[in-house]
């Protein structure tokens, strides 16, 4: 019986492994497909390694453009949420107060609206600023999109370091900011990093925003995909070898963070 369950076990996970990873196989190779393979029917399901597609799509001064504009606002983001989030960790997480749970579920609230719900809003004060279609304003919103849930996880991190660390650090003559900075931030960068990751991913693939308030000088990556798409022709293998070069940021931060993004994704799970 039980050798039974083990063999199911392995024949769903196998078919879900196929169901997950078939969309992913289906696009690398139809970015790698000479250009007379792409609408061939039936379809070539092993593509001739032509890689005149990422030739073509990539020289595109568009594409490299919106890759660009998608590094620095995503690293922007991350990098101002993760400043804040730290901070904020600290003092929910190790100052912690009998309000500090009001402050938790406010900061979580940020979360909870669906980005068309202040695209309007965002629209009109960025106008009015001069922030819209710039890279500095889009920095801002991703960082609406991302704060909450950095913060969330940091403070969860801050809590789980024992109270006592930092008593004896006050003990020793610490100020509380150089407690923060010597003994308490080092134990957190396991934390920090899968906040980062996160954060990062959120915001490397954000769309809706980008559609909104941005229009020629901040476009990025998923929204130029999107762009890519033309009114009257349309090739499917630059389409899929542009997708692919859009994917590898989102890649590499899983695998080379994948410990830390498990971490972050599960802080809080089994809170008391």
């Amino acid at each position: 019986m039980i050798r039974k369950r083990s063999i199911t076990a392995w024949v769903v996970l196998a078919l879900f492994l196929v169901w997950s990873l078939f969309p992913i196989y289906w696009l690398l190779s139809t970015s790698f497909k000479a250009p007379n393979q792409v609408s061939q029917v039936p379809p070539v399901w092993v593509p001739s390694l032509d890689v005149s597609a990422y030739t073509t799509a990539l020289a595109d001064p568009t594409i490299q453009t919106s890759l660009w504009h998608s590094a620095v606002v995503a690293f922007g983001a991350t990098a101002i949420a993760l400043a804040c989030g730290v901070l904020a960790g600290y003092a929910l997480g190790q100052l912690a107060t009998r309000s500090t749970d009001r402050y938790e579920f406010w900061v979580l609230t940020s979360r909870m609206a669906p980005p068309v719900a202040v695209a309007l809003p965002l629209y009109l004060m960025f106008r009015s600023t001069g922030l819209q279609d710039t890279l500095l304003g889009l920095t801002l919103a991703h960082v609406l999109l991302v704060i909450g849930i950095t913060t969330w996880i940091l403070v969860e991190t801050m809590r789980g370091l024992p109270r006592e660390l930092l008593e004896s650090a006050l003990m020793d003559g610490c100020s509380y900011t150089s407690a923060f900075r010597r003994i308490l931030l080092p134990l957190t960068i396991p934390g920090i990093a899968g906040a980062g990751s996160i954060a990062f991913l959120l915001s490397w693939n954000e769309f809706f925003l980008s559609l909104i308030l941005s229009d020629i000088d901040a476009t990025t990556a998923p929204l130029a995909l999107y762009q890519f798409v033309g009114f009257q022709t349309l090739d499917l293998g630059q389409l899929a070898a542009a997708s692919c070069a859009v994917l590898v940021p989102t890649a590499l931060v899983v695998l080379f963070f994948q410990k830390h993004l498990v971490t972050g994704l599960t802080m809080g799970a089994v809170k008391g």
